[in-house]
């Protein structure tokens, strides 16, 4: 596999268009923390946006994640797409996305190009995500919000695309017998709902 335009291109046939208009009580198609596709039946879930945020450094095609910080109070020193809850002054989860983006790591999101969506994800924690996927230009600087943000790391974009990197694990949290995903990336861990959405991603890649 070529680190180049090509990649991307594949990405956009594989992935949903964008619903600009798509709002939290839409009821979607969604995945659970075992990956299994089914349509939520929960409606008191908290929704949330992610942006799954590309970025062509020389020729490789980079994902910008973030470790959250140690202050926060759910997810705290996890692994992430920058992302957050929707708020009642955002026009939809698209902006809910772009408004955590820019507020994490600084990014203009005026540059950002959005070309896509995956399926949401709920969570034990009691979330259901909505990803978007978004090219950020390579001259914007990333600055991360400490209150937020421990750190901002970028991740070649072929690495989560290889479904072999991921591993399923029992997790003993309300039910013990729940497994979660994973990917380790040197000294990050990436799991839970993060790592379903990359794994989601890496599946239409190879699959569709």
């Amino acid at each position: 596999m070529n680190d180049n335009i090509e990649i991307i291109q594949r990405i956009k046939e594989v992935v949903f268009p964008v619903n600009y208009h798509v709002k939290p009580d839409r009821k979607p198609e969604t995945t659970s923390d075992t990956g299994t596709l089914f349509e939520s039946q929960e409606y008191d879930l908290i929704s949330s946006a992610v942006l799954v945020p590309l970025v062509l450094r020389g020729s490789v095609w980079k994902l910008i994640m973030t470790k959250r910080s140690n202050k926060l109070k759910k997810h705290a020193g996890q692994i992430s797409l920058p992302g957050g809850k929707y708020d009642s002054r955002d026009k939809n989860l698209l902006n809910t996305a772009l408004r955590e983006t820019s507020e994490e790591i600084g990014v203009n999101t005026n540059n950002v190009n959005i070309f896509g969506s995956l399926q949401s994800h709920e969570t034990i924690t009691g979330f259901r995500i909505f990803p978007f996927l978004g090219i950020i230009s390579p001259h914007d600087e990333l600055i991360k919000n400490s209150d937020e943000v421990e750190e901002i790391f970028e991740v070649p974009l072929t690495f989560v695309l290889e479904k072999k990197k991921f591993s399923r694990h029992f997790l003993n949290i309300k039910n013990p017998n729940r497994k979660y995903l994973a990917i380790p990336y040197g000294s990050h861990y990436i799991w839970g709902a993060t790592a379903r959405i990359l794994y989601n991603l890496s599946e239409k890649f190879f699959y569709r």
